[in-house]
Formats: C-alpha cells, structure tokens, sequence
C-alpha cells in the first residue's frame, strides 16, 4: 500500500508542523473535531479573521471556512455505510474550492456558523458508520474508520494551529 501523504506518512509523526499525534484515541479525536466551533471562536473572538503570516497562503477566515467545508465532505462521505462495505470517494482539489467559494471574501461570521453545523454533521456520520466499513481515497489509500477520525482532526487541530499563527 502507498503511503498516506494526508496521514503521519505525510506530516510526521508528531506532525512537524502543528504537534499532532496520530496515536490519538477515537474519543480524543472526536473531542477535537467536536470542541472545533468553540475553539476557533474563541481564538477569533473580536478579530475579522483576515491576519495571515506570510508563510501561510489563506488568512484566518478562510482556514474556518477550509476546515467548515472538509468536516462536511467527510460526513457526506460516510453518510449511509454499511457494514463491510469498502467506498470509493473522490479526491477534492482544497485550494479549488477555496477560490470558488471566494474564502477570502465569506464573512467570519458565517465561517464559525457553519463549521458548527459540520462538526456536528461529521460527530454524527461518524458515530453512526459502522466500523468495518472502508473508505477508498484516491490519494489516502484505504481508510477504516480509525483512520478517518484520526486524518480529519489532524486537520482540523492542524488549522486551529494556522489560525492561532494568524492572530
């Protein structure tokens, strides 16, 4: 099997950049991504979210409504498994998105908004996916539903990081 460039074969393990560790629990995890809306709020709390580091190609609005937009492609892929089942899902271009959905020009406002409805969309598709199902990602490899939490915090607690440098 290829190497996961998403996973600790990609960011490291810790993730080099953000302090990630992939041993994380599934609780531990879910916590993350569930405590997400809160987190990011309060870390924006009384700024526009347009500071941005030079290292960092979006600013902090944008990172909200990045992580908004990938709990809820997560929870849409896990909708409706079945037990055993082994998905294939599609590969999305991140930075492609971005640009069609205008990030840099959405409101922070509904950002936070909505990554409140997806985290709680993505608690619950995951929470009722069977854990026997597999999801087969293009660039991921095959995915049980460990994994799945695992990556999906890690990037959500990887751009609560970017959002804490853009403050």
């Amino acid at each position: 099997m290829n190497a996961n460039p998403h996973g600790p074969d990609g960011w490291g393990d810790p993730c080099r950049e953000c302090g990630y560790g992939w041993s994380i629990t599934e609780a531990d995890a879910l916590a993350a991504i569930a405590g997400a809306p809160r987190a990011f709020a309060d870390l924006l709390d009384g700024r526009d979210g347009t500071g941005r580091p030079d290292d960092l190609v979006w600013d902090a609005r944008s990172y909200v409504w990045h992580v908004a937009d990938n709990l809820r492609v997560w929870a849409e892929r896990l909708s409706g498994l079945r037990p055993g089942e082994r998905r294939p899902v599609a590969a999305y271009d991140q930075d492609k998105l971005a640009a069609a959905r205008r990030y840099d020009r959405m409101p922070l406002a509904g950002g936070l908004w909505s990554l409140g409805q997806s985290s709680s969309q993505f608690v619950a598709a995951w929470s009722a996916a069977p854990s026997t199902a597999v999801l087969v990602h293009p660039e991921a490899g095959e995915l049980g539903m460990v994994a799945v939490v695992r990556q999906v915090a890690h990037d959500t607690v990887h751009h609560r990081f970017d959002v804490e440098r853009s403050r």
